[in-house]
């Protein structure tokens, strides 16, 4: 870690790599305003260099299509939806060294690509995760120092897959994100977390740089919330079970590590109505996650998809849609 740490320098900063080095990815589906909002901030703030790949996850009309198209954006869709399939789909359509992933409901705040990118002036850095911000929080306190982890189970609390990015190469020579886990399949959560393991179980180093920022921009209903923690919890249940039968007590240490993490969180929010039903919520679908994970065939570290989501064909509502526009 030693040359990570000098890289970086005192502060915890280093000069970023060019922009022309650098693709940031956005997936969406059936969000063209969300959409619309997130490239306009992207514009705002990113290098002119940075390559801007918009993937549509089998959205059913071509709004997706026409909102990239507006701003000159490179469109790739899949009709397969999920959000890991269509991450997968971006870092297959770039050539560039590293890969950033942020999310059509967040506003990326200025100089967050050049601090995000920095560490990787690190040959050991393999991923390296932002700071994500509510709306709400109007705090101007300053950002911690960047961490540099090491140990797998530290990707459980890595970061959010709302900012987050990775060497292009070693990505792919993982598996990309787990297809089978991740918004839009039945084990809906714990992709990003995942990923951070993977790269921190293949040796190479995680850093969490929280002064690169990205605002999440609305807060969801209670009903919403409740569904969205059931759904992570089936997704690292499913992970951790996935783990479990690839590398035994590895596997077995990250799951106790990921339950007392869920159960610290629930003793902390037993006060606050929503949080403590939101917890149960996470704590059920993590045991329904482990326990219907127990059929699934692992290819290495990665879930094979036996079962992928039906395709969704704009043939008929939208003719002139194509599978790829723009170029590299």
């Amino acid at each position: 870690m030693s040359d990570v740490r000098t890289s970086l320098g005192e502060d915890g900063r280093s000069a970023a790599p060019a922009g022309d080095r650098v693709a940031l990815v956005l997936c969406t589906r059936d969000r063209p305003e969300f959409l619309a909002g997130a490239l306009d901030a992207l514009q705002r703030v990113l290098p002119e260099t940075v390559e801007v790949i918009v993937v549509d996850s089998g959205s059913v009309t071509d709004a997706t299509r026409r909102v990239a198209d507006r701003d000159g954006i490179r469109y790739v869709r899949s009709d397969i939806p999920g959000l890991s399939i269509a991450r997968n789909a971006g870092v297959a359509a770039t050539t560039r060294e590293i890969v950033v992933f942020t999310d059509d409901d967040c506003e990326l705040q200025p100089d967050a690509i050049e601090r995000l990118t920095a560490p990787f002036a690190a040959s050991t850095v393999g991923a390296v995760t932002g700071r994500l911000r509510d709306h709400s929080d109007t705090s101007d306190a300053e950002p911690p120092p960047a961490r540099v982890l090491s140990d797998t189970r530290d990707g459980l609390a890595a970061g959010h897959g709302a900012l987050m990015a990775f060497r292009t190469a070693l990505l792919r020579q993982l598996g990309g994100f787990d297809p089978v886990l991740g918004a839009g399949r039945d084990f809906g959560g714990a992709e990003d977390l995942d990923a951070f393991c993977r790269v921190l179980h293949s040796g190479s180093t995680v850093v969490q740089a929280p002064d690169a920022v990205v605002r999440h921009l609305f807060t969801r209903s209670d009903d919403d919330y409740i569904r969205l923690n059931s759904a992570y919890g089936r997704g690292i249940g499913a992970m951790a079970r996935k783990w479990v039968a690839a590398t035994g007590g590895e596997g077995r240490a990250l799951t106790r590590l990921a339950l007392r993490r869920a159960a610290v969180r629930l003793a902390r929010r037993l006060g606050d109505s929503r949080a403590r039903h939101g917890q149960w919520a996470y704590l059920r679908g993590f045991q329904d996650g482990y326990r219907r994970a127990g059929h699934l065939s692992v290819d290495g570290l990665v879930f094979r998809d036996q079962n992928p989501p039906a395709a969704v064909d704009l043939a008929s509502s939208a003719p002139d849609t194509v599978t790829e526009r723009g170029t590299a």
